[in-house]
């Protein structure tokens, strides 16, 4: 007599045996309450693809995949510097200064402000968004704060492309400078990652910090030379804004670039020394926090 087995049971088998059950993931303590950090990070490296599909999710649902979700990418910041110029123009006139470098610095300043602005704020509401695969699934939490990042920056691409538009429409130099300019495009996006690890476990271990995020992001944008030049702060006001605003050494070594000059070596040893202490104090606070995510969410 042959003995058939039941339907579940056969397809169980099957998949066992073409899908090997995964290991068990098994938290052990450690001394500095950081994993393994070799594995860890060979974890988020294999995970690469479900970075970028994510991004691209998170994308689509703003309507990134239709016409007008993607026109708005473009439109909003184009909007933001529209009314920074009115206001500019109203009551702050450009002294001395053309009205085409005005709109250029402007465009420029919008752009990557809302660029770490956004990946900021999306990584901040990353741990909590994605709350339901945080407490069913075992794998690097970073892996978020990594994807706003990363969406942040593919927002960021379209409207590079029409701020260089309208850089050579308004008749502004293109010259050996821009040579700089990838290097301090991948400083600016490490930064960038470095403060949504930063303030993700921020957001999950006090709620309250969600609330505050906008309003930080507000004050930063108002003491950073986006609608305004470097020329244009008071001497007594540029040494402050130089050495304790994070991003100043970007906006201004951008500044030179697209003016048509080799930035100044200063702020790449600024950006670069901004850069390392934000990305190594986020991913530290992230890296020994991350294991409360599920008990706080």
């Amino acid at each position: 007599m042959t003995i058939t087995a039941p339907p579940e049971t056969s397809s169980v088998a099957a998949l066992t045996a073409v899908s090997p059950l995964r290991p068990t993931v098994v938290y052990e303590r450690t001394r500095t309450g950081l994993p393994h950090l070799r594995s860890y990070f060979g974890e988020i490296w294999r995970r690469r693809p479900f970075i970028w599909h994510l991004a691209r999710t998170q994308l689509k649902a703003e309507n990134y995949d239709t016409a007008a979700g993607q026109l708005w990418i473009i439109l909003n910041p184009l909007f933001m510097a529209a009314v920074y110029l009115f206001v500019r123009t109203i009551f702050r006139p450009a002294a001395g200064q053309d009205q085409e470098d005005v709109i250029d610095h402007l465009i420029m300043g919008v752009f990557l402000f809302k660029f770490v602005s956004s990946s900021l704020m999306l990584g901040a509401r990353s741990i909590y968004m994605n709350r339901q695969m945080v407490m069913n699934t075992a794998f690097p939490r970073a892996i978020f704060p990594i994807a706003s990042t990363t969406q942040a920056f593919m927002e960021l691409i379209p409207t590079m492309g029409v701020f260089f538009l309208v850089h050579w429409y308004m008749d502004q130099p293109f010259t050996d400078a821009l040579v700089w300019m990838p290097l301090y495009l991948l400083t600016f996006t490490v930064f960038s990652l470095g403060l949504a690890l930063l303030f993700a476990p921020l957001c999950v271990l006090y709620r309250d910090t969600a609330g505050i995020v906008p309003y930080l992001t507000k004050i930063w944008l108002f003491t950073s030379p986006v609608m305004y030049s470097v020329a244009e702060i008071p001497p007594h006001l540029l040494k402050y804004l130089e050495w304790f605003n994070p991003a100043f050494a970007w906006y201004a070594a951008f500044e030179q670039i697209f003016d048509g000059d080799m930035p100044d070596l200063k702020y790449l040893w600024m950006s670069v020394a901004w850069m390392t202490v934000t990305f190594f104090a986020g991913a530290s606070l992230f890296l020994v926090k991350e294991r409360r995510f599920a008990a706080r969410l």
